[in-house]
Order: structure tokens, then sequence, then C-alpha cells
């Protein structure tokens, strides 16, 4: 038997987690009955002696944990606001608080120390969405204990939590390759995140099997990762693969101004299930993003480190999204892409 027991040895033993010993031992909420009385037997079979001295004061634990989010993400799209209040949710299950500062491009570009890190008032980190690995390394360096939320990266060496973005592009191409569709493309620009990136990985991939041409990623941000017009070929492509529901809409603006129709004269498909307002009216097949779930287990690698000092950080964690079908596929109108362009003209 160990000469020290600790909480993570408890959970082991019971295959649950350190944070639900935690709060077993302490005789907090969130744990039920036949539970907590299993933990606390398991902890003195062990021979575990909990100290009700409360962990801030035995290793100056703040009970906040801070979130960094780029400004590039927090434009006109609410989609990294809905993982924000999803944290905040997250964090009410636990006795820990989340602090939110905002990373501008200028922060990002000077690798300027966030707040509250250089005032040491968190215990941890979740960085939502990737930043450049200049900066992510100086957090790192100044704040060990943080998980990578929505992206990964091998700086730092910390846990990252992410979208299979990689299968979740492969299904909806297959649903256009499946409709009839030989000529697709991909927007997104695959230099800005790994997300983006295992997105058209995974376009290539759709096309592939089916042994069909793919052309490189039509750019939709600039070299600072900010969204930019994109002047789209029409009359080269049946369909297109968006990077998100918010390229999307863009797209179908642009679309309808050349006055071809959703999806009768072309199809388009994109990611986060967002609403019809952001998709100019078209209800968009698109792949939905577990928010729940990937928060629930960013939340829960983060508290396991901060809690354990001998946590070993487990590396990346994909969680699978939900293709939600909708409107926007239908088989090619013009079987010959001549008669297309003459059409969009």
């Amino acid at each position: 038997m160990k000469s020290r027991i600790r909480m993570s040895d408890i959970a082991g033993e019971l295959g649950v987690s350190t944070v639900t010993v935690s709060k077993a031992l302490s005789g907090k909420d969130g744990v039920r009955d036949n539970l907590r009385k299993s933990i606390r037997q398991k902890a003195e079979d062990l021979g575990y002696v909990y100290n009700s001295l409360p962990i801030h004061m035995r290793r100056g634990c703040n009970y906040n944990i801070g979130i960094l989010i780029g400004a590039k993400y927090l434009g006109e799209t609410a989609f990294y606001w809905r993982f924000y209040l999803t944290l905040l949710d997250e964090f009410k299950k636990t006795n820990f608080l989340g602090i939110l500062e905002i990373v501008t491009s200028e922060d990002e570009a000077n690798c300027a120390i966030p707040a509250f890190v250089e005032t040491h008032k968190v215990d941890g980190l979740i960085i939502l969405g990737q930043l450049s690995d200049s900066y992510l390394k100086m957090v790192t360096v100044k704040c060990p204990r943080c998980v990578f939320l929505d992206f990964y990266s091998d700086v730092g060496g910390c846990d990252c939590v992410a979208l299979n973005n990689f299968l979740g592009s492969y299904n909806l191409t297959k649903l256009l390759v499946a409709a009839g569709h030989k000529k697709i493309a991909f927007i997104g620009s695959t230099a800005s995140t790994t997300s983006i990136l295992d997105r058209y990985m995974g376009f290539c991939k759709a096309m592939l099997e089916v042994a069909l041409p793919y052309e490189a990623a039509i750019e939709d941000r600039d070299i600072r990762g900010y969204n930019i017009e994109i002047d789209l070929a029409l009359g080269t492509h049946t369909a297109y693969v968006c990077n998100n529901d918010q390229l999307a809409g863009n797209v179908i603006r642009q679309i309808r101004r050349k006055g071809l129709n959703i999806p009768e004269d072309i199809s388009i498909v994109g990611f986060d299930n967002d609403s019809e307002s952001v998709t100019g009216g078209i209800g968009v097949t698109s792949l939905e993003v577990n928010i729940r779930t990937m928060c629930d287990r960013a939340v829960t690698l983060l508290i396991r480190h901060i809690e354990n000092m001998d946590y070993v950080p487990r590396g990346r964690l994909f969680i699978d999204g939900l293709v939600v079908e909708k409107d926007s596929i239908a088989a090619p109108r013009f079987l010959e892409l001549e008669d297309f362009s003459k059409e969009g003209k």
C-alpha cells in the first residue's frame, strides 16, 4: 500500500473522478448518497485522512479558472459565446468560477500576458479557440495547468478537447456526393486553425474515395485569422462545403446576387448548425457541435489537473458532432458546367 493515499487513488479504485471524491468527502452537493457512502468507505479502507482545511488555504488555490478567447472569434457569430455560457454552466457544478479575458490581435501578436495570469488570480486556464503558437507557448509557461478547447496543439503538452472535424466534414461531403455532385469545393483557410485543416482533409478523403477531383481550399480569412470577402467563380462548382454556417450565409447571399438559388442551382453544407438568420433564411445541412460534452470534458480535465499535483495530461480528446440534414442539398441541376456557367451570368 502506498505510504500516502491521495484522492486520485480513491477515484481510481471506484472508477470516478477526483472531483467527485472531493465533493463526497467534503459533504458538498452533486454526489448520489449511495456513491458518497461508497467513497467514504473506500477512503477509510485505504487509510485516507481527509483534511477539512479548505484547499485554497492549504495550496493557495483561488477557485478561479481563466477563460481566454481570441477577439477574432467574437465577430458576427455567437458560436463561441455559446461555448462560454456553457462553460459557466459547467462551473456551477464545481467549486470554481470562470473569468473571461478576450485576447486582441495586438495582445496575441505581442504575447501580452493575460491580466489574471500575471496577478496569479486563476488556478488554471481554458483557452477557447486556437491562438498563435508563440502566444500559446507564453501562456502555458506562465500557467502550465491549461486545457485547449475546440482545437488542439502540441504546444505546452496540454489536454485538448476538440470536435472530430475530419469525420464531420467527411460525412457532409458524402451527402453531396450521394446527391450526384461531382464538382465540389471546400471554403476555408486551412492555415488558420487545426479545425479548418481537419475539415478540409475530411473533404479530401470523401472525394478521393469516389475518385472525384478536388482543388486547394478557397481562402476565407487573412493571415491574422479574420474573415475576408470571397469572390466565387460561379459556374465552376455545383456544391460547396463551408467551414462554418456564418460563411455559408455569406456564400448564399453572393449566390443569390448572381440570380441563382439554393439548393436548386447550388448545394451547400456547413458547420455549427446555426439558425436560419445566420444562413440567409435557408436551413443549411450542417454539423452540430456537441458543446455541452466538450465543455464538460474540458472543465473535468482541468480541475483534475489543478487538484492532483501528479496529474499527467491525457493528450487529445475528439468529440463527434451530429449531421443535421435540412434544405440545402439537391441533385445538381446542370450536368454540364458549361450550361451552368451560361445560366449564372
